[in-house]
């Protein structure tokens, strides 16, 4: 079976641990709280793992959440910083004046720990995707 992964997910999970609610997170993101506990429940599910403990008062990572979110931040990161170095290399392209360059270290790292991944866990989908910032 293979799994599937959406960096949507990844996201949310960020933003429910900066918020420390699933309400909270869901009022910041713009969609309704169940769905967002549905995503991450599905998350959970697909990863074997609790990454929130649910309290009446809110929510905190598990040790595995907590793992989780501290790799996950340098990995968006990163990708942030590969997305903006494609769009200034598009820029470049679009002007025709296109200098040779190479990509940062952290970027790097990130396709080879992607890289990784892929090739060590082969029933492991993932897809990254962008999302608008507007």
């Amino acid at each position: 079976m293979r799994r599937r992964v959406q960096l949507i997910a990844l996201d949310c999970i960020i933003v429910i641990a900066e918020e420390g609610s699933f309400l909270g997170a869901s009022r910041r993101l713009g969609i309704h709280h169940s769905a967002l506990s549905q995503r991450v429940r599905d998350l959970e599910h697909s990863l074997g793992t609790t990454l929130f403990q649910r309290r009446p008062v809110g929510v905190r990572p598990t040790p595995a959440g907590a793992r989780l979110l501290g790799s996950l931040r340098r990995v968006l990161t990163d990708l942030d910083s590969t997305l903006a170095m494609v769009g200034s290399a598009r820029e470049g392209q679009a002007r025709g004046s296109l200098t040779n360059f190479e990509a940062p270290a952290p970027a790097t790292e990130f396709l080879d720990a992607i890289t990784e991944v892929i090739r060590s866990r082969p029933d492991l989908s993932l897809r990254l995707m962008a999302r608008n910032a507007s």
